[in-house]
């Protein structure tokens, strides 16, 4: 969420930055994005769509989610919860996929940092509560979905359907009660797929030798049982960390919530992070460009690892040298100027500086940004996951997680990996190409997924 994305920005942690916004907008305008795209990514992707956006989605080109993908699979008949911060109803890029009647806010009136029209304590009629105030909920959802209507780009599963299920404010914090609430209501609407671009608040990792941590768990743990009992397959950002959840070291962000409280702690095995080690869940690893001339870290440079699969998350500045390494997405037309991620991003735009061109784009006055990071990662999986459902519309969570990683594209091990600072505790990577700590079982595949 926006207080973890500076870590996509500028691979550090997102604390909540906040700065003085313009009153004037200096987003790119879309034909100079082209522009620089076709410069740069021309010679290394198949432009996947028509979309008129298409040519700076290095993304769907590697993952194949493109015109022969499909035309067997587009998603159609499945519905996908973005368990996030709201979605943009009226994002043109978006909204034909958008179910607004199931859509609900999970933001309770305790919640101290959320604005009051975030709140509606799980009253699903309170439309304007779902609404995405933040920009991060509605880039994950145009991901998954964005449609191929001649506007914009297009999601890895174009035709699916996206509900809105909002446990994270504008402020960016997404607390366990609200995630909890919104797992349990996945299940209890018969959703297919959640996609969770987050970690529950206040703990990164919750370690059950603490009984009040341990509680936590168990109620994040329970609403996801609960939920893939019912039906719902659960996909989850690994983390933004540079961390490695099967060998974890110090958590240096729990409590993060009240203010100034955090602890620095020697973390173990007995202690995980929710939902993205929850049971049954399908956790994601960010990459960049695989296979751009000269890039070859492969893993993004924030990208926590130990979990099930990869997928791109971006990884700014890491191969073209630009902004475009990262993920474009919709923002959202109702961003908090104060802590929604289009002001500040808009912000560093108008200062001219260059290293920041392309954090936000204006297409047909519509609002796209640039965003980096492992929730920017899972919502491709997620996407991909719809494929497979609606080409099997009676297989299971389990069934379906199997199929994501059968037909993911192996990736080894980087080469002579070693910690890229000081903070990277991703010290080795174990295991070969077919699976290890990095990319899990690969690359997930929207081409191969679908049969290709």
């Amino acid at each position: 969420m926006r207080k973890r994305l500076l870590a996509a920005l500028a691979a550090l942690s997102f604390l909540g930055v906040f700065v003085a916004i313009p009153q004037t907008e200096a987003a790119t305008p879309d034909d100079e994005l082209v522009a620089r795209c076709i410069e740069l990514y021309g010679d290394y992707m198949e432009v996947p769509t028509s979309e008129p956006l298409a040519v700076c989605q290095w993304d769907m080109a590697l993952i194949g989610a493109n015109d022969d993908t499909f035309s067997r699979a587009t998603g159609k008949g499945v519905t996908v919860g973005v368990i996030d911060s709201g979605i943009d109803f009226d994002h043109p890029d978006l909204a034909e996929n958008i179910n607004v009647e199931l859509s609900c806010s999970f933001i309770f009136d305790d919640d101290p940092l959320a604005l009051d029209v975030e709140k509606a304590n799980g009253d699903c009629s309170n439309k304007a509560a779902a609404q995405d105030y933040s920009d991060h909920g509605t880039h994950v959802a145009t991901t998954i979905a964005a449609p191929i209507n001649g506007f914009g780009i297009a999601g890895v599963a174009p035709d699916a359907t996206v509900v809105g299920l909002k446990v994270c404010s504008a402020a960016g914090f997404c607390f366990a009660d609200s995630v909890a609430a919104a797992l349990r209501y996945s299940g209890d609407v018969g959703l297919d797929v959640v996609n969770l671009s987050l970690f529950a608040d206040p703990y990164l990792f919750y370690c059950r030798n603490d009984q009040s941590q341990r509680e936590i768990y168990n109620m994040i743990a329970e609403a996801a049982r609960y939920a893939q009992q019912r039906g719902v397959l659960i996909v989850s950002s690994a983390g933004n960390g540079s961390n490695d959840l099967r060998h974890p070291g110090l958590d240096t962000t729990s409590p993060d919530f009240p203010p100034d409280v955090a602890e620095t702690r020697d973390v173990n095995n007995n202690c995980s992070v929710a939902p993205a080690e929850l049971p049954g869940v399908v956790t994601v690893m960010a990459t960049g460009p695989i296979g751009y001339e000269g890039y070859g870290l492969n893993i993004a440079d924030y990208s926590t690892v130990g979990g099930n699969v990869a997928a791109p998350g971006g990884d700014y500045n890491r191969a073209t040298g630009t902004r475009i390494d990262a993920i474009l997405g919709g923002m959202s037309s109702t961003s908090d100027p104060d802590n929604g991620i289009w002001a500040f991003f808009d912000s560093l735009e108008q200062t001219g500086n260059p290293s920041f061109k392309f954090l936000t784009v204006s297409h047909n006055d519509t609002r796209y940004g640039y965003l980096n990071g492992t929730s920017m990662a899972s919502p491709h999986a997620a996407g991909v996951a719809a494929l497979i459902i609606e080409l099997h519309p009676k297989w299971g969570p389990g069934a379906v997680s199997a199929a994501l990683k059968r037909t993911a594209t192996e990736q080894p091990c980087p080469a002579d990996w070693a910690p890229l600072n000081d903070g990277d505790e991703r010290v080795k990577c174990r295991g070969g190409k077919g699976h290890n700590d990095f990319f899990g079982h690969g690359l997930v595949s929207a081409s191969v997924a679908t049969g290709g």
